[in-house]
């Protein structure tokens, strides 16, 4: 047992719910794990600071949801499914023509085919249709549009997914989402999937504790062009000045001058808490 599998181990440790039962193989590494922890002190004081962390996250106290959250939610889902349908009545109509154009495609060579055919028993020769390039053209310039098109209804389709599966997952009670996003952080999946999760739960978790733990798991990615991105659009609806303050902290850490028009409308806002326009001005500093 080395210091990074015990590390691994630390969030089911640190779970206060009831253990589920375990097989041979689980209990045993967790036995191993408790051992590396008595005899390492590396390990102790990361498995310390980790239960403080929680302990002083667990103490924060929970803000009641905005009246306005469910009624905003509900717009906002019901914008997204007929901007997807508008999308896809478009896509239909762009498949028929494609149809078509395909059709006049096949047809075009073929019927050139017969007039040579009818040339040569009349002992004429009849000269290509000079259609023929402006068709291919054209039948390119369709397949481009129709690329785009889809790339569009892929991209609306993945929102919608995205919305509800945030949706489910606020049916999850708060310690396992905040038992997810931990685990979320030395997990081996694809690196895009751990970050769309961490936004997701920035975004939309209902849980205080669970967004601020996000935040704090997305930093290693705060290179990334996306993060930089979800974590702005959250700062503008986060109702909760706690998170507000440290979303203003991650956009300042990341030197993220997109951030800088937001920030500025912040430490202005006289209907804005304190401490957070203190927060948008000293970020505003180092930007």
């Amino acid at each position: 047992m080395n210091c990074q599998r015990a590390r691994q181990s630390f969030a089911e440790l640190l779970d206060s719910r009831p253990a589920a039962p375990r097989d041979a193989e689980s209990a045993a590494e967790i036995d191993a794990v408790r051992a590396h922890l008595a005899n390492c002190p590396d390990c102790q004081r990361e498995f310390a600071s980790l239960s403080q962390t929680l302990a002083a996250l667990d103490a924060l106290p929970t803000p009641a949801p905005s009246s306005q959250l469910r009624r905003d939610f509900y717009a906002l889902l019901e914008e997204e499914k007929n901007s997807a349908a508008s999308i896809r009545a478009s896509a239909d109509r762009e498949k028929r023509q494609h149809r078509a154009a395909l059709w006049r495609l096949v047809l075009a060579p073929l019927g050139a085919a017969a007039f040579l055919a009818i040339g040569f028993i009349a002992g004429t020769r009849v000269a290509p249709p000079a259609q023929a390039p402006a068709t291919l053209v054209a039948d390119a310039a369709t397949r481009r549009e129709l690329q785009d098109l889809r790339a569009k209804v892929d991209r609306m389709e993945s929102m919608n997914q995205l919305v509800a599966a945030s949706f489910q997952q606020q049916q999850r009670p708060a310690s396992e989402r905040f038992h997810g996003v931990l685990t979320s952080t030395s997990t081996r999946e694809p690196q895009d999937r751990v970050v769309d999760e961490l936004i997701t739960s920035l975004a939309l978790d209902s849980s205080v504790n669970v967004r601020l733990r996000a935040l704090e798991a997305l930093f290693p990615y705060a290179n990334q062009e996306v993060v930089r991105a979800g974590v702005l659009a959250s700062l503008t609806r986060e109702p909760n000045p706690v998170v507000q303050v440290s979303m203003i902290d991650f956009l300042a850490s990341a030197r993220d001058r997109e951030a800088k028009p937001t920030l500025e409308k912040l430490a202005v806002n006289e209907l804005t808490h304190t401490d957070v326009r203190e927060a948008a001005r000293r970020a505003l500093t180092q930007l």
